[in-house]
């Protein structure tokens, strides 16, 4: 009895009818299907499709550089799925994640630009703690009105992202602007708040580490821990999570602060490793809306996230090869298998019917038994 359990749990784990590996085999079908379209479109505009398509998937991995590109581009959009896909795995609609990206800058610059210290090690963490304490605080103003007064949580999020850039605009002009660059963009950051590449030539750093570090604690306490529990419970049911003694209101302000926190996390990374000073209006503007594309690619699992933003941000590495060696091809390519792997992704009737026919085979097999 006890093997053949056995043996059938093994064969349910392999099985489409098993969610992670519908998720995966959804995913891998949704890419193509994306680069199908893609290569279609290709014929419309190059002299060489297949040369093009072949620039895109293989041309990141034909220099160091290239691919250091894109692990270096790659961590601060991870960070900002990390943070979108908390948010949506508890169910909340707050969007505030591009709002946290822009507003944290000034508190990094603020930081970066000041004499604190002589320290290259702690000048760079004294970066992260002030963006981390003022991005989990900053997060959590859409879901405490929501809790308090009712508000819509998207709406009054969406509104205060347009706020925060104006304010961090301001800040910058007014107090950390240089007239080299016409006070729109801040001073240079020192030295030694920058953070520099262990190996240069694919340009990986400590902020690679500090990624995996808080993936993997991240998806820890969102599958083993009591709170992971209970934000899982508050996505998927939230009346029962709230007849179950839940309490709603601390659990929106933990997940949105702990979404703040990933997000000025992205934030510092992308200051301190990519740029030498700071410009409201471009630095890190769109990285926490990308964000919410990747989580949703990634199926708000910290992994796929991850995962999920290495592999576009590959994809926009290719794109802009490609342009480099046929500029009839339009960069724009990447966005066009993005849309269609995200519409395919997120769609709740992609393959179902097959999937719901293998649940019928497995179900009748195991009635035969």
């Amino acid at each position: 009895m006890t093997d053949r359990s056995d043996k059938y749990s093994n064969k349910y784990k392999l099985s489409i009818s098993n969610p992670k590996v519908f998720d995966a085999v959804k995913m891998g079908i949704s890419i193509l299907i994306g680069l199908t379209i893609s290569f279609v479109i290709l014929i419309f505009v190059s002299n060489n499709p297949v040369n093009a398509i072949i620039t895109i998937l293989t041309g990141p991995l034909t220099k160091t550089r290239y691919i250091g590109g894109v692990i270096q581009s790659f961590i601060p959009y991870a960070f900002a799925g990390l943070s979108a896909g908390v948010l949506f795995k508890a169910g909340a609609f707050n969007m505030g994640s591009e709002g946290v990206f822009i507003l944290s800058g000034v508190v990094i610059t603020a930081i970066a630009t000041s004499p604190i210290t002589t320290s290259s090690i702690l000048h760079p963490i004294l970066c992260y703690l002030g963006a981390i304490v003022f991005g989990g605080t900053v997060m959590i103003l859409p879901s405490l009105l929501k809790a308090k007064f009712n508000t819509n949580e998207m709406v009054v999020s969406l509104m205060l992202n347009s706020v925060y850039a104006g304010v961090a605009a301001y800040l910058v002009r007014t107090f950390l602007g240089t007239v080299q660059r016409g006070s729109n963009s801040s001073k240079d950051y020192l030295l030694t708040a920058k953070i520099g590449n262990i190996y240069e030539p694919l340009k990986i750093s400590v902020c690679l580490f500090l990624l995996i570090a808080v993936t993997i604690i991240l998806y820890l306490v969102m599958t083993k821990s009591r709170l992971g529990y209970q934000i899982r419970l508050a996505g998927t049911n939230p009346s029962f999570a709230n007849y179950s003694g839940i309490n709603a209101f601390k659990l929106s302000i933990t997940t949105a602060a702990i979404a703040g926190v990933l997000s000025a996390m992205g934030a510092t990374t992308a200051l301190l490793t990519q740029t030498s000073y700071y410009t409201p209006s471009q630095s890190l503007v769109g990285i926490g809306f990308s964000g919410m594309l990747l989580a949703m690619l990634g199926r708000n699992n910290p992994i796929g996230i991850v995962i999920a933003a290495f592999l576009v941000k590959y994809l926009e590495q290719g794109s802009q090869i490609l342009y480099f060696v046929d500029n009839k091809v339009p960069s724009e390519i990447i966005a066009i298998i993005e849309g269609v792997i995200i519409m395919l992704v997120s769609s709740q009737y992609f393959l179902r019917r097959f999937r719901e026919r293998k649940l019928l085979e497995e179900g009748l097999e195991e009635h035969a038994e």
